[in-house]
C-alpha cells in the first residue's frame, strides 16, 4: 500500500470522521492507516493536525465563511478540509505563511481538484494580508451552537471559563501505585529518566507530566507502578471508601482503569468487573495483567442482571455510566463533531435504567457512586435528583469539601479544566440498612 504523508493522511482521517462519524482513534487503529507506514513523528503531525482542526473546527469554519463567495458543496468537503488544514496551521501551529499555502495548494492539486488550487491559495494568502493569528479564535464559539447554549444555560457565569478550558490540551496524567511505591520516590524516578514531572496539587496518587511522552518511555509503566489516568478519575476509588473483604463490582469497566485502581486502593476486596462488550473486556483484562492484579470478569448489561448475576449481592458499586463526554473534550476533541444534542436524551435514560438495575444488587447498608466524565446537569444533579425521587431508601453521603470541585447537591462537580483536571460527576449514594 502506498506510503501517506502526514497532511495527506490528516485530510483523510477527517474525512472518515465527518463523513462516517467514526471516532479519531478508531480510525487511526485501522489497517488502512497503520499498514501505511505512518510513525514517529509523521504519526505525531497526523495527530496534531487531526486533534487540532477538531478542537478549534466551528471556529475555523466561522473565520472561513465569509471568505468563500458561496458555501462548498458536500463532494468537495476535501476541498474544505484542506483549506482547515491550512488554516490551523498558519494561526494555530504557526507554520510558516509560505509553507502552509503552497502544501494546502499542493494537496488541492493532488487531489484532482486543480480548479480549487486558486481558491485555497487566495483564501489562505488573504487570511495572511490580514494579519489573523491565534488571538483570533473566539474558544467561546469553538463547539456547535447546541453545546454552548447548554453550557451556558447549566453553568451561567462559570460558562465562559468553561468553554474556554475545553480547547485547552489536556495534560498526562498518570496515576503511582501507592502500596507499591511513593509518589516522591516516583518522582525522583521519573526525574533520573529524564521526564520532568510534578505532584498535582489535589490529587494524592497523581502526577503530571510537563510533556507528554509514550508509555513505553515511562519507568515503572510495564510493572504497574504507573498507569495513564486523568486526575479526576482518580477519586473514584477513594471516595468508595470499601472495606477488607467487601464484594464489589466495577459496573462499566471498560477500559480498566477504575478496575485497576481499585485492586491497588483496596487489595483485599473481592472485585467483579463487569462490561457489555466482551473486546472492550479484553482491555480490562491487559490491563489487569499489566498490574499484576486480578478480578472476576464478566460480559453483560449492567441494565439486565438476570442475565448474568448469580444472587448475591454488593457491598459497593461503582457506576461509571456511559456519557455524553462533555467533561473530556480536551482529550477527545472529535466529541463536539460526533455527539449530537439528539443524543443527550437518550443517554440520560440510558442512565437511569443502569442506575435503577445496579441499585437492586446492592446490600442494604451498601454504597454506590455514580460517575461520570460529563459537565451537562442533565447527566448529573439532575440525575441523581430524579433517583432519589424514584428510591426512597437512598441517601447522598456528603463526600465533604474539596478545592477543585463544586458541592451540587447532590453531589460534586469538577468542571473541565480546574486544577488541571477533566470535567467529572461524582455522586455517593448509600442504601438504608435492612430492618
Amino acid at each position: 500500500m502506498k506510503p501517506v504523508g502526514p497532511r495527506d493522511a490528516a485530510l483523510e482521517v477527517l474525512l472518515e470522521l465527518i463523513e462516517q462519524g467514526r471516532a479519531l482513534d478508531e480510525i487511526l487503529a485501522t489497517s488502512k492507516f497503520t499498514a501505511r507506514g505512518l510513525a514517529g513523528r509523521d504519526l505525531a503531525l497526523c495527530r496534531e493536525l487531526s486533534w487540532g482542526v477538531c478542537r478549534w473546527y466551528f471556529e475555523l469554519r466561522r473565520l472561513l465563511a465569509p471568505r468563500l463567495r458561496k458555501p462548498l458543496r458536500a463532494r468537495d468537503r476535501d476541498v474544505e478540509i484542506i483549506l482547515l488544514l491550512g488554516v490551523y496551521q498558519l494561526l494555530v501551529m504557526d507554520v510558516k505563511p509560505h509553507a502552509a499555502v503552497h502544501q494546502s495548494v499542493e494537496q488541492t492539486r493532488a487531489r484532482g481538484k486543480s480548479w480549487a488550487a486558486g481558491l485555497v491559495n487566495a483564501v489562505l494568502r488573504g487570511l495572511v494580508r490580514e494579519g489573523i493569528d491565534r488571538a483570533s479564535l473566539d474558544a467561546s464559539r469553538a463547539y456547535p451552537e447546541w453545546m454552548i447554549a447548554r453550557v451556558r444555560a447549566d453553568w451561567g457565569e462559570r460558562a465562559a471559563g468553561v468553554l474556554a478550558n475545553g480547547t485547552d490540551r489536556a495534560p498526562m496524567t498518570l496515576r503511582v501505585d501507592l502500596r507499591r511505591v511513593a509518589r516522591d520516590g516516583m518522582l525522583e524516578t521519573l526525574a533520573k529518566a529524564g521526564i520532568a514531572a510534578s505532584a498535582h496539587a489535589t490529587v494524592d496518587s497523581a502526577i503530571c507530566l510537563a510533556e507528554a511522552v509514550g508509555v513505553d518511555e515511562l519507568p515503572g509503566f510495564e510493572q504497574g507502578l504507573l498507569s495513564v489516568q486523568d486526575a479526576a478519575a482518580q477519586l473514584a476509588a477513594p471516595l468508595l471508601d470499601c472495606t477488607a473483604g467487601a464484594r464489589v463490582l466495577d459496573a462499566c469497566a471498560a477500559p480498566g482503569g477504575k478496575t485497576a485502581h481499585l485492586l491497588q486502593h483496596y487489595p483485599e476486596i473481592d472485585l467483579d468487573a463487569l462490561d457489555i462488550a466482551p473486546r472492550r473486556l479484553e482491555r480490562v483484562a491487559q490491563n489487569l495483567r499489566r498490574i499484576g492484579l486480578s478480578a472476576r470478569l464478566i460480559t453483560g448489561d449492567a441494565a439486565q442482571p438476570a442475565t448474568w448475576h448469580e444472587g448475591e449481592p454488593y457491598d459497593a458499586i461503582l457506576a461509571d455510566v456511559p456519557c455524553s463526554a462533555s467533561g473530556v473534550m480536551r482529550r477527545h476533541p472529535d466529541i463536539r463533531l460526533l455527539r449530537r444534542e439528539s443524543d443527550i436524551m437518550p443517554l440520560v435514560e440510558r442512565q437511569a435504567e443502569l442506575v435503577d438495575a445496579l441499585w437492586t444488587l446492592l446490600k442494604p447498608g451498601g454504597r454506590l457512586l455514580y460517575c461520570t466524565c460529563s459537565i451537562f446537569l442533565a447527566e448529573n444533579r439532575c440525575q441523581v435528583e430524579r433517583f432519589l425521587q424514584r428510591h426512597d431508601d437512598a441517601r447522598v453521603i456528603d463526600p465533604g469539601k474539596r478545592s477543585d470541585w463544586l458541592p451540587q447537591q447532590p453531589g460534586a462537580q469538577i468542571l473541565t479544566g480546574e486544577q488541571g483536571m477533566d470535567g467529572f460527576y461524582y455522586a455517593l449514594l448509600a442504601k438504608a440498612p435492612g430492618q
